[in-house]
């Protein structure tokens, strides 16, 4: 009797222990889940898979960029590990992240990860060996990556903090090496990427996002499933601020406790005139209102606020989730 009254103890503490683990996850979740219909987040990539410093004190970091602009800073900032042109070492990110969450924002990740049969990020490949039962090199590259990126992730947790990681960005993009076969295989690659991490390497802190480009149709060709997807994104570029799918994407917040938002956003394209920024909003209360927000892309001025009008008066709308 002493010895199952030690071990029901031990499970206590054991499922306590797992719980406070996990709560800066699920406390993000809950709140992301609560945005929409008149709340809308703010976000914006700060570094894609080029030179800009992950760090958002660094001038080339597109964070700094809009506080700079505007004077306010995003309540969610996202960031690129980029496996393939390798920029900077894994400390750099993991540290830029840290400072990203101690400054009070929501952390985004995006990996890039390289061709695992050694080509170029855009070169075609066969990504079956990928899924061999056998070694192979292709196999080996992935996984080393993947235990690249897991290890990552893991100092990210044990410093508490919980990260909106996208493990392909824009899944159906066929200029990216990870869709060049098509929706199964891109499928199958995320799949494998988020049982890997949550059953394998067992991390705990992670929000799992999944998008697309704008293509019509393209989010529901290339859904993982509900049981491997928290949000669902969509890219939109040029001045029509499209959401195609939104009819689907509603059903899956309604029904299935899904996060909708739009993944990348660019509001116009570089020979467009300066755009209205509060046409954004405009958008999200008239079109799409259970959208969670928005996440601006990097890169070029013209897609967000730096470089067209009124980003300031957008940030500070009451309807705007931005950092206190």
């Amino acid at each position: 009797m002493k010895s199952l009254k030690l071990s029901a103890s031990i499970l206590f503490i054991l499922a306590f222990a797992f719980q406070a683990n996990a709560r800066p996850a699920k406390k993000v979740l809950k709140y992301l889940k609560g945005l929409g219909n008149g709340t809308y987040l703010f976000g914006q990539v700060g570094t894609w898979v080029h030179n800009e410093n992950p760090d958002i004190d660094d001038e080339s970091n597109w964070v700094k960029k809009v506080y700079d602009h505007t004077g306010k800073m995003p309540r969610y900032g996202c960031i690129t590990y980029d496996f393939d042109d390798n920029p900077f070492t894994d400390e750099e990110w993991n540290n830029a992240a840290r400072k990203m969450w101690d400054k009070g924002m929501i952390l985004g990740i995006y990996s890039w990860y390289a061709n695992p049969a050694g080509g170029k990020w855009n070169d075609p490949l066969d990504i079956d060996p990928i899924f061999a039962d056998s070694d192979n090199p292709t196999k080996t590259n992935f996984y080393k990556q993947m235990d690249r990126m897991a290890a990552n992730l893991q100092w990210l947790e044990d410093h508490k903090i919980p990260v909106v990681y996208t493990p392909f960005v824009e899944s159906d993009d066929k200029n990216k090496w990870h869709a060049k076969e098509g929706a199964e295989q891109a499928i199958k690659l995320y799949q494998l990427v988020h049982d890997y991490f949550t059953k394998t390497k067992k991390l705990k802190n992670i929000i799992w996002a999944y998008h697309t480009t704008q293509r019509q149709g393209a989010l529901i060709d290339y859904y993982p499933g509900d049981a491997y997807v928290d949000v669902i994104g969509k890219s939109a570029y040029g001045t029509g601020l499209v959401f195609t799918e939104y009819d689907w994407a509603v059903e899956k917040k309604k029904n299935h406790n899904k996060i909708i938002w739009w993944a990348e956003l660019g509001i116009r394209g570089e020979k467009d005139p300066p755009r209205e920024c509060l046409d954004v909003l405009d958008k999200l209360e008239n079109a799409f209102p259970e959208l969670a927000g928005f996440v601006f892309w990097s890169d070029a001025g013209f897609y967000n606020v730096t470089g067209n009008l009124n980003g300031a008066e957008l940030m500070n709308s009451p309807k705007i989730v931005t950092l206190k």
